[in-house]
């Protein structure tokens, strides 16, 4: 069972706004925290034949290890003091992703709590380069806050979980599950379709418990069935949950018009999917982080090799298929 949650740190003041949502759900959960910060040591670039070479000092670099190591002792020890976690310290050298990847794999934490950017600025476009490969490469889930969500994420109770059509994407749901169980939060199930040839641009909300209005697409009624009947699965685990299904051409607008009238607090989503939509093949998980203003909980289920004759399936998708995994579906 994961017992910690893990917290990047970076000594900006951006990184250090998920740690309101990062305490309240550890304090929720009954976990502790492993507050993180790499150290990368200079690099020394060969100058231009016309310009002076500058060289870097071993022992400065030692000077700013030391530093480094010594403010997160700091700020680990006043975290644990004025909030009664169980808080922990872990100072690494090398490549931040690598190693905050590394460090929640060897300690098995429950997920990773980051802003999207922090003093390293934002690379690649909008998500800063550390959060993107944590999403990629960690086997836990990830809960970014871009710049915007930190002010939302002291309470959460509306948790809106995007779904594709795929079962891969189902994998979010055992993840999605002990957030929205840690909060007592309710869940909105969502699925945009595209519209059955010949309806055009029509976009058609089916909300819960009705039929599609004007009778023009079958499949979105199919989806809602689908739908219906996960969150009838997520009441029988005491979760409040509802479905909704959105007919567009356009699902990232269908999506962030979504998420901008109903004003969730979080969104949850698997990172990739292979439904009719293929929505969540990076680029809407990615608009919807930078566009949506809210923390967003992503994950990327991994393969686990299939047998010969078979095809591959996710461990998630099996715990969400078989009722195991996180002990909430």
């Amino acid at each position: 069972m994961h017992q910690h949650l893990l917290v990047p740190l970076d000594g900006s003041p951006l990184a250090e706004a998920a740690m309101p949502l990062a305490t309240e759900l550890a304090r929720r959960l009954h976990l502790g925290i492993l507050l993180t910060r790499v150290h990368s040591p200079a690099v020394i670039v060969p100058s231009p034949a016309e310009m002076p070479i500058m060289m870097l000092q071993p022992e400065w670099d030692e000077g700013v290890r030391a530093e480094t190591r010594t403010w997160l002792v700091q700020r680990a020890a006043d975290l644990a003091r004025t909030t009664g976690l169980h808080v922990s310290p872990v100072f690494c050298i090398g490549n931040p992703a690598e190693e905050i990847a590394s460090v929640a794999a060897r300690r098995r934490v429950r997920a990773i709590v980051c802003s999207t950017h922090g003093s390293g600025g934002l690379a690649p476009h909008w998500l800063g380069s550390v959060t993107d490969a944590l999403v990629r490469h960690a086997r836990c889930p990830v809960f970014a806050l871009p710049p915007g969500a930190p002010a939302r994420s002291g309470e959460l109770r509306t948790l809106l979980v995007l779904l594709d059509g795929s079962e891969v994407s189902t994998a979010i749901l055992p993840q999605a599950a002990w957030i929205a169980g840690a909060f007592q939060a309710e869940v909105e199930l969502l699925s945009v379709v595209a519209p059955s040839s010949g309806v055009g641009r029509s976009l058609v909300g089916i909300e819960a418990d009705e039929r599609d209005p004007l009778g023009v697409d079958a499949h979105a009624v199919e989806t809602k069935a689908q739908l219906d009947g996960i969150a009838g699965d997520l009441r029988g685990k005491g979760i409040r949950a509802r479905s909704t299904v959105e007919v567009s051409r356009h699902p990232t607008r269908a999506i962030l018009d979504h998420i901008s009238r109903t004003n969730p607090d979080a969104v949850a989503l698997a990172s990739y999917g292979r439904g009719l939509s293929r929505l969540f093949l990076g680029s809407i998980a990615d608009k919807v982080l930078r566009s949506s203003g809210r923390p967003t909980l992503l994950f990327r289920p991994r393969p686990r090799p299939a047998a010969k004759g078979g095809s591959a399936v996710t461990p998630a998708l099996e715990a969400t298929m078989t009722g195991a995994g996180s002990g909430t579906l």
